[in-house]
């Protein structure tokens, strides 16, 4: 599948007190704007590769409980449950052609959706998104795509300067979930993205064993949630972003707004 990591989306009360977390540890991070008609605001944090973190928070709480969005119908149902990871996004440069080979998949959508937020500039930008309908039996929520209203390379002119770090030349290597059952996870990311099986590998951290898959320009790693954890019992949202690329002094495990980030020199 022709898609390119883009984003994980971070739920939290305020994401003003996240951005200066990341600013503190050397991260070039930015406000991003407010989404009127879905009663959101979010800010920043955007890497070489067009790849970013968004931290997204409520202005309104009785807007976003009414919006048609998925995205915000998931971060409402989230915030019942506290601050966190949400979900992720890969980008495509073709919504269309994209949404018809995920139909022949026999993938159900949603969207796509349009969508839009006033930059701080005053000028407007503007998004599709596509959702898939999610199964009883999946074992991690799936990932959305988004097509934005630039293409790629106008988009690496226009943003060079956001990703300018202090800290060193940081981007998200891997996303990690705590899931039941590890292999049907494998399957149920490999047959989404048409990714091998046999690319997957085992590998361990302070969370325990882990199975890595490559997907795009990041990996996800799935270790498998135990019962009486209280660090892998979560839900089927994302547990842990892993950051590479930043300098030796700067390394670091932070646990902010319900969140865990692994920052590191090397991508692992």
């Amino acid at each position: 599948m022709n898609v390119k990591f883009d984003h994980l989306v971070h739920f939290t009360s305020n994401p003003k007190e996240t951005q200066v977390a990341f600013q503190k540890l050397g991260f070039n991070t930015i406000k991003g704007g407010n989404h009127t008609n879905w009663g959101t605001r979010n800010c920043l944090c955007y890497f070489h590769n067009l790849g970013y973190i968004e931290w997204i928070g409520f202005t309104d709480f009785e807007i976003a409980k009414t919006s048609d969005n998925i995205l915000i119908q998931q971060i409402v149902n989230d915030s019942a449950f506290g601050e966190g990871f949400s979900t992720m996004a890969f980008r495509t440069n073709d919504i269309s052609a994209l949404q018809k080979k995920l139909r022949q998949k026999d993938y159900e959508t949603i969207g796509p959706f349009d969508g839009n937020r006033i930059r701080e500039d005053g000028s407007i930008l503007s998004w599709s998104m596509l959702f898939l309908k999610e199964k009883s039996d999946d074992q991690v929520r799936y990932p959305f795509f988004i097509q934005w209203g630039h293409a790629d390379e106008i988009r690496k002119t226009e943003m060079k300067a956001l990703w300018q770090h202090k800290n060193g030349e940081p981007s998200i290597s891997y996303i990690s979930f705590a899931v039941q059952n590890v292999q049907k996870t494998i399957l149920q990311y490999c047959r989404l993205f048409d990714i091998d099986q046999n690319a997957s590998r085992n590998g361990h951290d302070e969370f325990g064993d882990f199975t890595e898959i490559p997907i795009s320009n990041i990996s996800i790693h799935l270790y498998r949630k135990a019962l009486e954890s209280s660090t892998l019992n979560g839900s089927n949202r994302p547990l842990c972003c892993g950051i590479a690329g930043v300098t030796d002094e700067k390394e670091s495990t932070i646990n902010v707004q319900g969140a865990i980030y692994k920052i590191q020199k090397r991508h692992p």
